[in-house]
């Protein structure tokens, strides 16, 4: 008789680890397009910041170390987590490497948030601008966590297995 469990046919993680990923996905694009932060100067004049403007900016700018830095970790390594996630829980990757990587993007995770942490810093520290909060930096926050936990019950149900 075949075991039909929902932890089998939804693959490593089981459906909460796919919903995660599902529900995650969605928050990292919402975060990475919607304005994270809104600067304001001198009462009348504000600009919204996405991530992907402010990496533009910085790219434009000339400041490529910066925006280099913000574009792997910030954009492509999510996107590339939420993905990888996905294949392992769909069942595509398998096996021990896919568990390895899945522990090393793992370990890498609140690297997003740090960068988007630095971004705030670095904006505030003039004075005359005050910073405000986006929803876009709620969405992008609530991917990272979202990503962090499917990806650690994916790595619990491997462990289980072993």
């Amino acid at each position: 008789m075949a075991d039909t469990s929902l932890a089998k046919s939804h693959g490593r993680g089981g459906i909460m680890a796919r919903v995660l990923i599902l529900l995650s996905s969605v928050c990292l694009a919402a975060g990475l397009l919607t304005p994270m932060l809104e600067s304001r100067r001198l009462i009348f004049f504000s600009d919204a910041h996405s991530i992907i403007d402010v990496t533009r900016a910085l790219l434009e700018n000339e400041n490529y170390l910066l925006g280099l830095v913000i574009l792997i970790f910030s954009i492509l390594f999510p996107i590339g987590k939420a993905i990888y996630l996905a294949a392992v829980n769909a069942g595509w990757a398998h096996g021990r490497s896919a568990l390895i990587w899945v522990d090393r993007f793992g370990k890498w995770s609140m690297l997003d948030v740090l960068i988007a942490g630095l971004i705030v810093f670095t904006l505030s520290g003039d004075r005359a601008i005050r910073i405000v909060e986006q929803p876009g930096l709620y969405f992008f926050t609530a991917a990272i966590f979202g990503l962090m936990i499917a990806s650690g019950l994916i790595m619990r149900d491997a462990r289980a297995q072993n």
